[in-house]
């Protein structure tokens, strides 16, 4: 497990199960998000083919930031990976409608484990 700060965000990367997961707190926008990108690509470039963003604790994300997840979802998938998504809000959620269901989103972290292929749930 790793914890890093910039500004308002703080992310830290952790495992349940066999799975990485990164978890974005505070406020993620153009000044911080590098921080994410940073964490997300090191899981990426590390060969693992599923990976959490729980970004549940976040107060605001910026449209850097959600670009930011639809890269790592190209990077992932691009090696046969999946990336979920939990804890966005209604209000974000609106904001990423338009692009349409590109990205899997639950609102647990028990759901998106299952959503993954995992079916117990354990942290790391």
């Amino acid at each position: 497990m790793f914890e890093r700060q910039v500004d308002r965000l703080k992310v830290r990367r952790v495992r349940v199960n066999s799975v990485d997961m990164v978890v974005a707190d505070g406020e993620c926008d153009i000044c911080s998000v590098q921080l994410l990108k940073d964490a997300m690509a090191e899981i990426i470039n590390e060969g693992h083919k599923k990976l959490i963003v729980d970004v549940k604790s976040l107060c605001h994300i910026d449209n850097s930031g959600f670009a930011t997840i639809l890269w790592a979802r190209h990077k992932i998938e691009e090696n046969g990976g999946n990336i979920v998504v939990v804890g966005l809000n209604s209000d974000y959620r609106r904001k990423i409608n338009p692009l349409g269901n590109i990205i899997n989103i639950t609102s647990s972290i028990r759901e998106a484990l299952w959503t993954l292929g995992e079916k117990r749930l354990g942290f790391k």
